[in-house]
């Protein structure tokens, strides 16, 4: 845990935000970073190159000396090619997870992913994508849960694509003025897959949620200020955890399998690899969980999950699991994630899974 400590450190004394235009030195800059690699080694630390702040980048950009002027993405962390990406549309797609429903298409490509529980002994994802995004295939597309939109909020007026919601999911759409695209009103740009029974089957692609936009005039943005925050790495970790196992219920739980290799988790539920629809497997650099009230609030099973407030976190990255908090102050700001010194945690740059826990949730990680 202390590994994460040391770096953290680091970076609060290197003011990197007064990083406005700058050109490195070649040479100066592989000493180093080779410096920096042998001491890591050496004490069994693992270092990360941090970028200048988003706020920075979005603003000027920042030449490295490397390969020209890069530009970072407010959403997963990674180099983009224009300012113009950096804050790219959003798009938010619920999908299914009932047994029936997999192997569901798109997890694997998307950005962020949120996976909570709904009713029965069953989760729901909610994935996150950006409007540069080529998806051939996305689904099965399912019905909106009220806790789901105060996460969708956090990128700001991102496109919400479901098929139809509970009663108080679809009154707190039309009076927060979510971008909806709804099924029921949207059929045109889904369709329903003739090999699977409903309601396991309907689909969309990126080419209808850009066509969607248009039609709605929807200019989306999520702005870098809203940006978790992301650092490059150059190490690697010597003590990595092998697994993390997530216990949702006594039938359902997910295990993530540290690839060493990669640098990154492999997704199993119940004990079997989870594939995409396409054939590749689920993998995320970062996992988030995030341990939250739940409550069961009707005879169907809906809940009501604590979204606004404040509870305890795990983070996993690089093969390395902390424990920390989470807090998130209004239905619209960002979930921010802090270690125990009550820093916020750097992820690494790439996909995020967050997995929504019931505070009395078992969660195991080994080595």
């Amino acid at each position: 845990m202390e590994r994460f400590a040391l770096s953290d450190i680091i970076m609060q004394r290197i003011d990197i935000n007064k990083i406005f235009y700058m050109r490195i030195n070649r040479s100066v800059l592989a000493l180093v970073i080779l410096l920096i690699v042998s001491i890591s080694v050496g004490i069994g630390y693992v270092f990360f190159y941090y970028y200048p702040s988003l706020e920075t980048l979005e603003a000027a950009g920042a030449n490295l000396g490397i390969s020209g002027r890069k530009f970072i993405s407010a959403l997963d962390g990674n180099t983009v090619n224009s300012i113009a990406d950096v804050a790219p549309r959003i798009i938010a797609v619920m999908i299914d997870n009932h047994p029936d429903a997999r192997p569901e298409f798109g997890l694997a490509k998307a950005k962020v992913v949120y996976e909570a529980p709904v009713e029965g002994e069953f989760t729901r994802y909610m994935a996150i994508f950006n409007s540069k995004q080529k998806i051939d295939q996305v689904g099965p597309i399912r019905s909106a849960r009220p806790y789901y939109l105060d996460w969708l909020q956090e990128y700001g007026n991102a496109l919400y694509m479901h098929s139809g919601g509970s009663p108080e999911a679809l009154d707190l759409i039309k009076t927060r003025g979510i971008s909806d695209a709804n099924e029921f009103y949207w059929g045109d740009y889904y369709w329903r897959a003739a090999d699977r029974d409903a309601p396991h089957n309907l689909y969309s692609k990126s080419d209808n949620w850009l066509k969607i936009m248009d039609k709605t005039g929807s200019s989306s943005t999520f702005t870098a200020s809203r940006s978790w925050k992301y650092a490059k790495l150059i190490g690697r970790s010597l003590a990595a955890k092998k697994e993390i196992k997530i216990t949702y219920n006594s039938t359902y739980a997910v295990t993530w399998k540290y690839d060493p290799k990669a640098l990154n988790f492999v997704r199993y539920i119940n004990g079997e690899k989870e594939l995409d629809g396409d054939g590749s497997e689920i993998r995320t650099r970062n996992i988030l969980v995030q341990y939250v009230g739940v409550q069961v609030i009707d005879d169907i099973g809906r809940k009501q999950i604590d979204t606004v407030a404040t509870g305890s976190a795990m983070i996993a990255r690089k093969g390395e699991a902390i424990q920390g908090s989470w807090k998130k102050t209004s239905q619209t700001s960002r979930t921010r994630f802090y270690n125990k010194k009550n820093q916020e945690v750097v992820l690494i740059p790439g996909n995020t899974w967050v997995e929504i826990v019931p505070e009395d949730a078992k969660v195991e990680v080994t080595n």
